[in-house]
């Protein structure tokens, strides 16, 4: 993810919905980086339950705060610059 600092520095003064969104969703990224189909069964096992637990519906959430959001030009540029 490629954030500007600009982006970075106000991230603070975001509501918390969306700043909780942005936490899960930095998660989701880390975990999928993690992801190695060479690691162990358990590793594997642990990483399917942590990405089920945090990124199960992390799509959905960023299309409702697309939409709850979309006057808000910085929180746009850092929704919309999560692919996943």
């Amino acid at each position: 993810m490629n954030v500007s600092p600009v982006i970075a520095g106000t991230e603070e003064n975001f509501p918390y919905d969306v700043t909780a969104f942005f936490h899960d969703a930095d998660i989701c990224q880390y975990l999928s980086g993690e992801w190695d189909d060479s690691l162990p069964q358990k590793r594997r096992n642990e990483l399917s339950s942590e990405m089920n637990e945090k990124c199960s519906n992390i799509y959905k959430r960023q299309e409702y705060f697309r939409k709850k959001y979309v006057g808000h030009k910085l929180i746009m540029l850092k929704l919309n610059s999560y692919e996943f």
